[in-house]
């Protein structure tokens, strides 16, 4: 039996709505509906279609419950629409895209809510100038400016640059690059550090960044301590593996005089998308009071600098982390995922890239 036309209309402004939804708020709506939240943006959305056809809900069409159950579904997704939509500060900007020729103004009675606003941006600016774009992080909602950290390929100036599905803040993916490690303060909060230029024979020039960042007494006897360590890190701003810490080619660093090496690949060599930097420690190289970092390199992307102090998780403690499967992750997904990335395969590669892993355990 085919639904009523008005069930068609409501079902079609339900899709449309969902195609604005990012993957957060899908899974939203899918723990509201009790749904399982695992799968891709795609997927999600599909879910909750499916919830709403007559396939899905032919068990509960009784007595009139078949339109409650529709009647609630379609009440979350426009509830999730509308809070999406709803600007949290004068500098709110679409998660989708970003109209990059308009100017977005602060208005001139900030309420409440706008005065707690926090920019953090790489370029140093702490106002809220143009596009905006959020961090991720519950935890930490700092907002940057799009220009800044968002790398478009469109050259174009009236073109829209797009945000992708989740965006996390320079300090909260260096948080996630590796568990082994707790930041506990940022003695130089991130730097942005710009693509060097491009010399009379094509070839990119030497580019150097030079800053200084104090180090407390306070600090100082925390670093005498065995599990605490100050550690200078990199991370490429466009990087299709976020989570990580990556070096520009030809990198050098000198820590108040003293060469460090940053990169273990040839200083030519790009990082691969198995690949992963690491983040020199300076601790020994550090004193108390002012201290002075230089980086060196040539490199036409853009970077984020920083440096941290963080104290060194138990491989216990590391353990601890992760989840169990009915928390996180089905096995089975996580081992097609793992295989298509030793076999470089593309996240959105169906097929399983690299036939050689099997299964010799299902717990470690």
């Amino acid at each position: 039996m085919k639904p009523e036309p008005a069930d068609d209309s409501a079902l079609s402004a339900c899709k449309d709505k969902l195609k604005n939804f990012r993957i957060k708020e899908l899974k939203d709506v899918l723990q509201q509906l009790g749904l399982s939240r695992q799968g891709k943006k795609q997927e999600l959305a599909d879910r909750i279609m499916a919830r709403l056809s007559d396939q899905q809900d032919q068990v509960s069409n009784l007595n009139g419950k078949h339109m409650v159950a529709k009647e609630k579904v379609l009440k979350i997704v426009d509830d999730t629409y509308t809070k999406l939509h709803e600007p949290a500060n004068p500098v709110a900007v679409s998660r989708n895209q970003v109209d990059s020729g308009l100017s977005v103004s602060p208005k001139k009675k900030l309420t409440e809510s706008a005065q707690v606003v926090k920019v953090r941006c790489p370029c140093g600016n702490s106002m809220a100038n143009g596009p905006m774009v959020k961090c991720d992080d519950p935890q930490c909602n700092v907002w940057q400016h799009v220009g800044c950290v968002i790398i478009s390929e469109k050259s174009a100036d009236n073109v829209p640059t797009e945000l992708p599905a989740s965006f996390y803040c320079d300090i909260c993916r260096i948080n996630r690059a590796d568990p082994f490690w707790v930041t506990v303060n940022h003695p130089l909060l991130p730097t942005a550090v710009a693509p060097s230029k491009i010399a009379d024979d094509g070839s990119y020039t030497v580019q150097y960044l030079e800053k200084t960042f104090p180090l407390s007494r306070a600090n100082r006897e925390m670093l005498q301590k065995a599990e605490y360590d100050i550690q200078v890190w990199c991370i490429l701003l466009d990087d299709k593996v976020p989570f990580r810490i990556h070096w520009p080619l030809h990198s050098d660093v000198q820590v108040n005089g003293v060469h460090l090496r940053v990169v273990n690949r040839q200083i030519t060599q790009q990082l691969g998308a198995n690949g992963r930097d690491d983040g020199p420690v300076l601790t020994e190289y550090c004193k108390e009071g002012p201290n002075k970092i230089v980086l060196s390199r040539s490199d036409s992307r853009m970077f984020s600098l920083g440096v941290r102090i963080a104290k060194r998780r138990s491989l216990q403690e590391v353990l601890s982390l992760v989840p169990k499967e009915h928390d996180g992750e089905k096995f089975d997904y996580a081992l097609a995922r793992v295989r298509r990335c030793v076999g470089g395969g593309a996240e959105a590669d169906k097929a399983d890239s690299d036939s050689d892993i099997e299964v010799v355990a299902q717990s470690l």
